[in-house]
């Protein structure tokens, strides 16, 4: 089964093994030998009203300018092995504990275990009642200090609880200790991940969009962060002067300030669309608890250190800072308003130092963000970096009254303040970011993984794609199905074409899962997950994999981790097979539909035959399917989310430059090739000149300063770069 829910399945391989495993072992519970007379107890909690409890956050929420999004109401319990619960007995001698643990009408439950203490051998899972979701197994692997665990939420409002050992003893291994209702519906499953279907304001840009090209490399710094099972903030994972990939993850105080918060924090990265549109992202990337390092109230920062580093397949940026007392150019906040999938909001202006506006705050300690020309921030942002245009952190958002019709007025808590304002370790960044002593005012971001474990995820979505669902008509007109899913026109089989040169290794694939119906919760509907060598019209397949389609969500991408390490030729197609769908059941998958791009790499197999998208449609539409690979031992030399389009090598120089800039390539270049974007999307005029073949000048002097975006096509090559332009 696929843990879709948790933190990340462990690649059994030497390339990528993780040295700190406190992470899920996966794996399956133990099925107890019940009788009709031997039934698991029920903890039920107190009822509450879901619309009361929304209405009372909202309006919290909108009586404060910070910035948390509050999604749950905690419930105080005391459960253990000795108190509630059953044991029960397994068919190979196994001793089996059971609870259930119900709260009417929630959306979702979520747990925090404490005096957690698993003795080696000994197992905890966490599953609905029907055993759709499972998450576990938690082992002796998982104590951390303080002795928390805290679980990711399990769709609907009955959970289970199971721990196994082979012989019963004295010992307590847990206690749960409180049992969280989500009241707005933080996953999208039952209902949706995105609070009351709601995602975050429409002026605010996905993170993979081009307005956030200055900004690619540190994207994947960026996580959200779910507090105590309640509430959701943003953090950015840091790089320190020792370069040592301690996981250090700044973000409010006013959303982590003990070390119980710490401890009890789940860190969720990569939660995004794979390109410029609204497809929910992936959650299974994320990692369950930290410890607390530094926190200072009255300039509302806290760094916590997460459990286990984030592993390859994460594909981590640890963020550079700045220290400086006057940033003097354009900068942008990457968030999760909402808890929604990673935005970002652009201000072309430098910020202006001033006092936050509530009591306790220290004077003058905050960047103040006059207005937003990009996006702004709502509830969920919390905590979210406030980066340079160098892409490194000088600020973490507090609060302010920014939101969409409104983009005025956000604060962020000043680096250069948080790095020694105090000189106890404990309200400093300085001791934790600068073990060394080198009192660097600045320092960039960092991959530490490379070689094998260089990781990243490639897509054919492209800027200007709309993902859909494309119906099939029989010769009669009537609705057939879908192209890319279940249809009585005789596809079975659909897949995406990709170009990888190197020697990659495929992990996984994250598919965007449109429409999914199932006559039953128990359904035994079954994806086929192919991966054919392409050499020609030739296909040669290379691995194939089922998994339950009970298992996926609607509406969003779900990452599939393979079960073996795959090779392929540098161009590849990854299939989806429907031969093992139960009869009522149908599924179909998000494609781009493109009227006016020729660039097709969506294929299908009918009658046995593999065929072009492009070729066989009326229309003449070309597109692709809503995939994601992801792949390592890649080149280091593009940058995640990347387009699998073959990169032109285009240098430009001086960078930074005062107006006149010179752009190479080791290809012919022409005029009509290049283009100038600022950071509104919006396309520069600008002069050129032709100084060789290979070589153009374009002259910028008359625009303003700031970032500018180079973008240079030649067929189905390009090059996308990032100048910074400051005239003299």
């Amino acid at each position: 089964m696929i843990r879709i829910l948790f933190i990340v399945i462990i690649i059994l391989l030497i390339d990528f093994r993780i040295s700190d495993a406190k992470l899920s072992e996966g794996g399956y519970p133990r099925m107890p030998v019940l009788t009709k007379s031997a039934l698991s107890e029920i903890v039920e909690m107190q009822r509450v009203n879901n619309d009361l409890l929304r209405w009372e956050s909202e309006t919290y929420q909108s009586q404060k300018p910070l910035k948390p999004l509050r999604f749950a109401t905690a419930f105080d319990v005391s459960i253990s092995i000795n108190s509630h619960g059953k044991w029960f007995k397994s068919d190979d001698g196994w001793w089996i504990w059971q609870v259930h643990v119900r709260s009417n009408d929630a959306y979702s439950i979520n747990l925090i275990f404490s005096n957690y203490n698993l003795n080696p051998g000994q197992k905890l899972f966490i599953f609905t009642p029907d055993y759709s979701y499972i998450i576990g197994a938690f082992t002796e692997k998982n104590i951390i200090e303080g002795n928390i665990l805290a679980t990711a939420p399990l769709p609907g409002d009955e959970v289970v609880v199971q721990f196994e050992t082979p012989r019963i003893s004295a010992e307590v291994p847990f206690l749960i200790t409180q049992v969280n209702h989500d009241f707005i519906g933080i996953l999208k499953f039952f209902d949706t991940r995105r609070p009351l279907g709601k995602t975050a304001g429409e002026c605010i840009p996905d993170i993979n969009c081009a307005v956030a090209e200055a900004w690619r490399r540190v994207q994947n710094s960026v996580c959200r962060v779910m507090v105590e099972g309640k509430e959701l903030c943003t953090g950015i994972l840091l790089n320190n002067t020792a370069h040592n990939s301690r996981p250090y993850i700044l973000t409010a105080n006013h959303c982590i300030n003990t070390r119980i918060k710490a401890t009890s924090s789940l860190f969720l990265f990569n939660y995004e669309s794979p390109y410029c549109g609204s497809i929910d992202g992936d959650v299974s990337n994320s990692i369950s608890g930290s410890i607390l390092r530094a926190t200072h109230d009255s300039l509302d920062f806290s760094l916590v250190e997460l459990n286990v580093k984030p592993p390859p397949s994460f594909r981590p940026y640890y963020a550079g800072w700045n220290r400086a007392t006057n940033p003097t150019d354009t900068v942008a906040c990457i968030q999760h308003s909402q808890g929604d999938i990673k935005k970002i909001s652009i201000d072309n202006d430098s910020p202006v130092v001033s006092s936050f506006g509530m009591d306790g705050y220290t004077r003058n300690g905050f960047w103040k963000i006059n207005r937003w020309e990009y996006g702004a921030t709502e509830v969920g942002a919390s905590g979210g970096p406030l980066f340079n245009s160098r892409e490194q952190v000088v600020g973490n958002l507090v609060g302010g009254t920014s939101r969409c019709n409104f983009p005025f007025n956000d604060y962020f808590s000043r680096f250069d303040m948080a790095w020694d304002n105090k000189p106890d370790s404990s309200k400093q960044l300085k001791y934790w970011l600068d073990p060394v002593k080198t009192n660097q005012a600045n320092l960039d971001g960092k991959r530490f993984y490379e070689g094998t474990n260089f990781c990243k995820a490639f897509t054919n979505l492209v800027d200007g794609d709309e993902h859909e669902l494309l119906r099939l008509t029989s010769t009669a007109g009537a609705n057939a199905g879908y192209w890319t899913g279940t249809n009585n026109q005789g596809i079975t089989e659909i897949g995406d074409k990709f170009t990888i040169p190197g020697n990659e290794k495929i992990l996984g694939v994250s598919i965007g899962l449109g429409r999914r119906f199932l006559l039953s919760g128990s359904s035994s509907s079954k994806l086929r997950i192919n991966i054919y060598n392409l050499r020609g019209l030739i296909t040669e397949i290379i691995h194939t994999q089922q998994v339950q389609l009970r298992d996926l969500a609607s509406g969003a991408m779900n990452y599939i981790p393979f079960n073996e390490l795959i090779e392929p030729a540098d161009s590849f197609l990854v299939a989806i097979s429907f031969d093992n769908m139960a009869s009522g059941d149908s599924i179909a998958i998000f494609q781009s539909v493109r009227k006016n791009n020729p660039k097709n790499s969506f294929y299908f197999r009918k009658n046995n035959q593999w065929s072009d998208f492009k070729r066989s449609n009326s229309a003449g539409y070309s597109g692709a399917l809503a995939f994601e690979v992801v792949a390592c031992n890649v080149s280091n030399t593009t940058i995640d989310t990347s387009k699998v389009d073959n990169p032109l090598e285009v240098k430009l120089f001086p960078n930074p430059t005062t107006g006149r800039l010179q752009i190479s390539s080791n290809h012919n270049l022409t005029v009509d090739m290049i283009s100038v974007y600022n950071l509104r999307g919006q396309k520069v005029p600008y002069r050129s000149a032709r100084l060789t073949p290979r070589k153009i000048e374009i002259n910028l002097v008359g625009h303003s300063n700031g970032i500018y975006l180079i973008r240079v096509l030649d067929g189905n090559k390009h090059f996308t770069g990032k100048i910074f332009f400051g005239a003299n």
